[in-house]
């Protein structure tokens, strides 16, 4: 077979090599022509969808990546659970009050061990376990304007920070937490409304195992500003 295919290449070197030189240039001139009117716009074809799809990642557009999730999706009020007298509702698409837990409450000292290493330092937040379902999705509790939305090796891991501003024009700031590798799905500088999806819960950063930490910094986007969120979550 190879050497057929050989033959054949010979055959073709020797009656191109007949071809006066104006009809050469004529034939490498129509290869040319070809590949500029196919190769070309496919390639640019190719390259328009995959610019657009970057640009629709960033600034919020109706993309998705690898955990299936939409860009700008948001689960509606009626969907997510919210307790008598609470200020929000859980920060999930689903809360099941038989199933899902706190693990962890606010604290001005707790120990813990992570990764080897025992820690004894304040929790600023509340740790919320969904196990009604798996990899679910976390939603913010109200409208606002996301300041932070970072994916890499902090504290808390993969987190999101949303800033609000209450029914007496006073600044606060939600946090999201340990959200799972390549899930954030918001943009810093992005409006967004009460519902939309941030991510999915994951173990990233100082965490223990998955789940959502949670806090609420009232004035400024600071840990030293974070109150008690669970009666923010859970009423009175």
């Amino acid at each position: 077979m190879a050497e057929d295919k050989n033959e054949v290449l010979e055959m073709g070197k020797t009656a191109f090599s007949f071809f006066s030189f104006k009809i050469k240039m004529i034939i490498i001139g129509v290869i040319v022509g070809i590949f500029l009117i196919i190769i070309v716009p496919v390639v640019a074809i190719t390259s328009m969808f995959s610019d657009e799809k970057q640009s629709n990642q960033k600034n919020g557009g109706s993309s998705s990546n690898e955990t299936g999730i939409i860009v700008n999706e948001v689960i509606t009020s009626d969907k997510l659970k919210k307790y008598v007298g609470a200020t929000f509702p859980m920060p999930f698409e689903t809360w099941d009050v038989n199933k899902d837990v706190v693990t962890s409450k606010f604290s001005k000292c707790r120990t813990i061990t992570v990764n080897g290493v025992t820690q004894t330092r304040a929790h600023t937040g509340i740790d919320l376990v969904v196990i009604s379902i798996s990899n679910p999705k976390i939603c913010s509790v109200l409208s606002g304007k996301v300041v932070v939305a970072k994916a890499g090796n902090t504290g808390y891991g993969n987190y999101v920070v949303i800033q609000h501003t209450s029914a007496d024009n006073k600044t606060f700031y939600t946090l999201y937490g340990h959200m799972k590798e390549g899930s954030i799905m918001v943009a810093e500088g992005t409006e967004i409304v009460a519902g939309q999806v941030l991510g999915i819960m994951g173990s990233t950063g100082n965490s223990t195992g998955a789940h959502l930490h949670f806090e609420v910094r009232i004035g400024q986007n600071s840990s030293m500003s974070a109150v008690d969120p669970y009666t923010y979550l859970f009423g009175n």
